[in-house]
């Protein structure tokens, strides 16, 4: 049996994982593009009393900033853990789906709603199995 299966990324495989954020990126720019065109009143969400206007670059950083965080979770489970697969699967799909509370609770409208929620599940169709891919197998 070979030793491979168990043993960290490369290195190749480590800096390809930089992909991810940035093609999460872009799959949240275009759910918003495409609801900034179809809402009337545009993209917006409840921020205590106050409604706030989700611009494109508000998208841009947030997401940027999810997938690099989570780039660093990714990173310390293959260094810390051999599982590091199944726990990357666990926390991030756990943190997912928690995630989808901001926007079920404060987003202004059902289209808002909606557009906000997509934009959460397309970064997690795009983070969670393209780190697990990479991540040390169990």
């Amino acid at each position: 049996m070979s030793n491979t299966a168990t043993a960290s990324p490369t290195r190749q495989q480590a800096r390809g994982r930089i992909v991810y954020p940035l093609v999460a990126t872009v799959a949240t720019v275009i759910v918003w593009l495409i609801a900034h065109a179809t809402l009337d009143d545009g993209l917006r969400a409840a921020s205590g009393d106050d409604v706030q206007e989700i611009g494109l670059p508000m998208v841009i950083v947030v997401t940027l900033l999810v997938g690099f965080a989570a780039l660093g979770v990714v990173t310390l489970l293959d260094r810390k853990s051999p599982k590091a697969r199944t726990l990357w699967t666990v926390i991030s799909s756990v943190v997912f789906l928690l995630s989808l509370l901001g926007p079920a609770g404060s987003g202004e409208g059902g289209g808002s709603k909606v557009a906000l929620l997509c934009m959460h599940v397309v970064v997690a169709l795009v983070l969670i199995p393209g780190f697990a891919r990479t991540a040390r197998k169990d």
